[in-house]
């Protein structure tokens, strides 16, 4: 394993790659946002993140030790 640099990562989905069902229930309402900022915040491989969520697009932006954990990481939060 080589130590990668942080990189900065946006996951998410838009009107334009997701039907609306699939927005609705990956959607985060504005309240929730700082429970979820922690939670992120608390995988091993993410430093930091910001979480934008609108009707017509959910977003989550973290910095991660490595890109490809912190992708995997993100992507099995966003499934629970």
């Amino acid at each position: 394993y080589l130590k990668e640099r942080s990189s900065i990562l946006v996951i998410g989905l838009s009107v334009h790659t997701a039907p609306v069902e699939m927005r609705e229930k990956l959607a985060i309402p504005e309240a929730e946002w700082p429970r979820a900022i922690e939670e992120l915040c608390n995988l091993y491989h993410i430093e930091e993140a910001a979480v934008l969520s609108t009707c017509n697009r959910m977003e989550i932006y973290v910095v991660a030790l490595s890109m490809h954990r912190g992708i995997r990481e993100v992507k099995e939060w966003m499934s629970k």
